[in-house]
């Protein structure tokens, strides 16, 4: 097995550009760049329409939108306002207008309402005049940049054979153990219910013995526009791939969800995929962030709970043009605005901080700044921070980073774009790990409360860190616990029930965890067979974890799930309430899919 280190994070460097700020170095009359059109309304749909439902705008809006997306929205928003403007296409006819002048559209955005165009001035000024066109402002740029310089934090090989888990995890036991997530691997926490979107260079999914068998169930690439995110050997449009193109979403991805028993297991193993190439690799290669919004906008439409981002915009070299210190705000670059967007629509935003080092003058980027943007910095295996991970505060005070996990020597797949091995691993260094960390957190969250607000995953996050008491701008409010976060926001119920095939018919085992005391009775099995009224039956705790009836239930299902016509779920109480799984039974309930055989939510 052929292994070797990447030591790498993708950074975004922004260089916002409005159309009369170039630098003196560049000539305004022969420059050939890329920049956002942006037009004033969306055809016949205007910015001050009405959208409530029933109008043509609703429905041309809400008809943009998966279940999954409004009912993810339904959190956050009132029943009238869960779509509007933002969700209407770009109006045709205008780019349309723009290509007849002979611009070639790149990209098109329908949060910002704007096509991305390459243009010397010329070009510009005609489409300036065009009665359409509201303003044009500048592209921002991606470099892929190595490892940090400097001392680097050794990794401690620890010996993972006394672990009594439930899963094997190799290595990567101490990235998960770091951050207390397999006791919830033990309970039957893994992410089941939950989607996840990211955004980075490539994925190369299909080869990984560690990925192949992952629920990926969209993925696209926003450069070559097709639906393909690894690495493509006769690429359709310039620049092309590079050799190690997808080798830092394969590792990132893996970090967050990856499963191969005595190799690598992530947090979230068990969540439902989106992935977006959005970024290229080539090294000071000007490449646009017009790419990643694509992306986020499509796996927002498309439900995503989750979005983890290992990428990072900050002021671009000379002789472009500068974002300042101040501009890290949480409201100024494309890429916070559109991060704000999308939690304002219920999405977690997970975003790694950066390798900007912390040593004096705040390193914080973007979109790391945002105010509901969980910015995630890195620590080594013993907790300490990573002389590489950025610092705050951001440029309006607010403490930055939010939280930290494992970022140094963290245990990744290794793409076989650039090994040809289907089962190859590394240690991987960088803020970029800790932020798919802390995204499989989220994701765990709300694969049990799937009820949970950005804003509420954010606050059980913080609460609950190892640093809440005293946070500051190295380590935020500290390292993440995975199962104090949870715990924090209500019972825990395993998310997805073990069924099992006994001598006295068909095992059904749930782990219930509380703070409060569980009521004697206070764990039900309900079932309905062919349609009929739901019957209970009380589910026997059989192995306590707590003084307050925490532990593993156990019931003998009157019915067989695999050829029944069964619909069931499971209740639990306790001195503050009640919970079931799935959330909302009996609206919503499990049964056995009898092609698959494998357990489904109706």
């Amino acid at each position: 097995m052929r292994r070797f280190h990447i030591h790498l994070v993708l950074m975004l460097f922004a260089a916002f550009l409005p159309l009369q700020s170039f630098s003196q170095k560049l000539n305004p009359e022969t420059t050939v760049y890329r920049y956002w059109i942006c037009f004033k309304d969306k055809g016949p749909f205007k910015p001050g329409d009405s959208f409530e439902p029933g109008t043509d705008g609703y429905k041309a809006a809400i008809g943009e939108l998966t279940d999954k997306a409004i009912w993810r929205r339904s959190k956050v928003l009132s029943p009238g306002k869960i779509a509007g403007y933002n969700d209407i296409p770009v109006y045709s006819n205008y780019v349309s207008g723009i290509k007849d002048l002979g611009a070639i559209p790149h990209a098109v955005s329908k949060w910002l309402n704007a096509v991305s165009i390459m243009a010397k001035k010329d070009l510009l000024d005609k489409i300036r005049l065009l009665p359409y066109v509201e303003k044009i402002e500048g592209v921002h740029f991606l470099e892929y940049v190595k490892y940090p310089s400097g001392k680097k934090n050794t990794f401690l090989l620890k010996d993972t054979s006394l672990q009594k888990d439930k899963y094997d995890y190799g290595i990567s036991y101490w990235q998960n153990q770091q951050i207390n997530v397999p006791k919830l691997h033990n309970m039957g926490v893994t992410g089941y219910g939950v989607s996840v979107g990211m955004c980075d260079d490539g994925f190369n999914w299909r080869k990984h013995v560690a990925l192949r068998t992952r629920n990926v169930k969209g993925e696209f690439d926003w450069i070559y526009k097709d639906d393909s995110v690894q690495f493509q050997e006769e690429p359709n449009q310039l620049p092309e791939d590079d050799w190690d193109q997808d080798g830092h979403g394969t590792a990132t991805m893996s970090t967050l969800g990856g499963f191969y028993e005595g190799e690598i297991i992530g947090p979230a193993f068990d969540v439902s995929f989106y992935l977006s190439k959005t970024e290229k690799s080539v090294t000071e290669t000007p490449i646009e962030e017009d790419f990643w919004l694509e992306g986020v906008e499509w796996m927002e439409s498309m439900g995503v709970d989750v979005i983890s981002s290992s990428l990072i915009y900050k002021p671009f070299d000379l002789p472009h043009n500068q974002y300042t210190y101040k501009d890290m705000d949480g409201k100024t670059t494309i890429t916070v605005r559109a991060a704000e967007l999308a939690a304002s629509l219920g999405v977690v935003m997970v975003n790694s901080m950066g390798n900007e080092y912390h040593y004096g003058e705040p390193s914080i980027v973007s979109p790391p700044d945002g105010e509901h943007v969980i910015a995630v910095g890195a620590v080594d295996s013993a907790g300490k921070i990573a002389i590489f991970s950025s610092n705050g505060p951001t440029s309006d005070g607010r403490i930055k980073p939010d939280v930290v996990a494992m970022g140094v020597d963290v245990y990744t797949a290794v793409s076989y774009s650039t090994t040809y091995d289907t089962n190859g691993y590394t240690f991987s260094s960088g803020t970029s790990f800790a932020g798919p960390l802390t995204a499989g957190v989220c994701a765990l969250m709300l694969s049990v409360h799937p009820e949970l607000t950005p804003a509420q995953i954010m606050e059980a996050l913080k609460t609950t860190a190892n640093n809440k008491d005293n946070p500051n701008n190295i380590y935020g409010w500290g390292l993440v616990n995975a199962y104090d976060a949870i715990l924090h926001s209500g019972m825990i119920i395993s998310n997805k029930p073990e069924i099992s095939k006994t001598a006295d018919g068909y095992s059904f085992i749930v782990h219930v965890n509380s703070k409060n005391r569980i009521g004697e009775d206070g764990v039900s099995l309900f079932y309905s067979i062919e349609g009929n009224e739901f019957k209970s039956l009380t589910m026997n705790l059989i192995e306590k974890t707590g003084d307050n009836n925490s532990g593993r239930y156990y019931a003998i299902a009157p019915f067989d799930p695999y050829i029944d016509n069964a619909a069931f779920y499971i209740s639990a109480s306790d001195e503050a309430g009640s919970r079931t799984i799935p959330y909302n039974a009996p609206t919503k309930f499990f049964y056995i899919n009898k092609e698959s055989q494998k357990l489904e939510i109706y």
